[in-house]
């Protein structure tokens, strides 16, 4: 299932998270594990909203809070990034 077949990236099952602080992080603690994980978030980038405050006031510029997807996981060959909204799940 790997990008890579016969090298570090075959992956033999599959898991699904969200682009939230809990799915990076999920992702990111399984980068060495035999999985393939996919990203799933609506928003093709992660936003530290916590920061939020600071662009309305002019302290920081947006791109300064919110990170690609794409550019977070670009050196981890287990993670897939799906753009879409997950409306219900079966577990």
């Amino acid at each position: 299932m790997g990008a890579k077949l016969g090298g570090m990236c075959d992956r033999i099952s599959s898991g699904y998270c969200w682009g939230g602080f809990g799915g990076l992080y999920a992702a990111r603690e399984l980068s060495g594990a035999p999985v393939r994980v996919t990203l799933i978030d609506k928003r093709n980038y992660h936003l530290f909203r916590p920061m939020l405050y600071q662009v309305a006031t002019g302290l920081l510029s947006a791109d300064e809070i919110a990170a690609p997807l794409r550019s977070i996981f670009s050196r981890q060959c287990n993670v897939d990034l799906l753009m879409d909204e997950v409306i219900a799940s079966t577990q």
